[in-house]
C-alpha cells in the first residue's frame, strides 16, 4: 500500500501520529517455558507459571508487565533431555516482559536466573526454559485506538539476508505495517531487534528481526484468512523481501494473562 493510497482523506499528520520510533533502551525479554517432568498437567504447569514464575520476573521493578503465551499450533512443543531440550515451532508456552530500561538487564537476577534452562545448570526443575532479549526498533498502532484489546499475538521473526536490514526496516516503515494495519482484526503492531550479551544463557544465535501483530483473537484471524485467503496483500516488495530472508517464521499465540505491578498502567508490547 503507498503511502498516498493510506492517507487519502487523512492528513500526514494523522498518518505520522500512528508511528513511534523507540527510545533505544526499551526492549522485551521473550521466556519460551515448557515442562519437563511428564507428570505435569496442562493446568498444573500454566499454575506453575502464574504462581510461580510470573511473580519473580514482576519482582523486577524494570519488567512492569508479562504476557502469558499458548502457542495455538497442536505441533509446538518443548524438547527434553533425549534432543537436548530443543524448541519445535516456537514451544508450547511463553512468558514475554517489556521492559523498561533493556541495559539494566544484566542487574536482574530473576531474569538472568530464568534464561539458564535445566541441562544448563544441572539443577533438577519442572520446567526448562529459553531466552531472547530484544531492543524496542517501532511501535505501531492501529486505527481502532489504544483502548482496544486483543487475545492473539502473531509472531514474525525474519533474519535478513547479508545487507538486507536496512531494506527490511524501509519495507515495514513505508509498507508492510500500514497494511496490516488495514486488516480489521490487526490492533497494533511493535518491532525489536535482537539484543546479544545481556542475559547469561539466553539464546544469542535467534533471528535479528521480530515483529508482533496483536490481534483481537484467533478465530478472527482464521476466518479472515479463510474468507480472503491471505491477511495481507502480497506485493513485489514483500515477494523479494521474504525470498531473499535467510529465514522467516511465523507463530501464533493466545494471550492467555496479562500480568503487572498494581501502578503500572502499561499493556501493550
Amino acid at each position: 500500500m503507498s503511502l498516498r493510497r493510506y492517507t487519502t482523506g487523512r492528513s500526514l499528520s494523522t498518518f505520522f501520529s500512528h508511528l513511534f520510533t523507540a527510545d533505544e533502551t526499551q526492549g522485551l525479554y521473550w521466556l519460551s517455558i515448557w515442562p519437563t517432568d511428564g507428570s505435569l498437567t496442562n493446568d498444573g504447569f500454566q499454575n506453575i507459571l502464574t504462581g510461580l514464575v510470573v511473580p519473580k520476573i514482576l519482582k523486577d521493578e524494570d519488567a512492569p508487565m508479562v504476557w502469558c503465551l499458548q502457542n495455538t499450533s497442536p505441533s509446538a512443543r518443548g524438547g527434553t533431555k533425549y534432543n537436548d531440550f530443543k524448541l519445535e515451532h516456537g514451544g508450547p508456552c511463553a512468558l514475554v516482559a517489556r521492559i523498561q530500561d533493556l541495559d539494566m538487564l544484566w542487574t536482574s537476577r530473576a531474569l538472568q536466573d530464568l534464561a539458564r534452562t535445566r541441562h544448563q545448570t544441572g539443577r533438577q526443575h519442572v520446567f526448562a526454559t529459553e531466552a531472547k532479549t530484544y531492543q524496542l526498533v517501532q511501535r505501531y498502532e492501529g486505527t481502532k485506538g489504544s483502548k482496544a484489546k486483543g487475545t492473539c499475538l502473531v509472531a514474525v521473526q525474519i533474519e535478513p539476508a547479508d545487507g538486507q536490514e536496512d531494506e527490511i526496516d524501509a519495507w515495514y516503515r513505508k509498507e508492510h505495517l500500514a497494511m496490516i494495519a488495514a486488516a480489521p482484526m490487526v490492533l497494533r503492531s511493535s518491532r525489536y531487534k535482537l539484543r546479544t550479551g545481556i542475559v547469561h544463557g539466553a539464546d544469542d544465535s535467534a533471528a535479528l528481526m521480530l515483529a508482533l501483530h496483536e490481534c483481537t483473537s484467533a478465530q478472527e484471524l482464521l476466518d479472515y484468512a479463510i474468507q480472503h485467503g491471505q491477511i495481507v496483500e502480497e506485493t513485489a516488495w514483500s515477494k523479494r523481501i521474504f525470498a531473499t530472508a535467510k529465514r522467516v517464521e511465523r507463530t501464533i499465540w493466545d494471550i492467555t494473562g496479562k500480568h503487572h505491578h498494581p501502578e503500572s498502567k502499561l499493556d501493550k508490547l
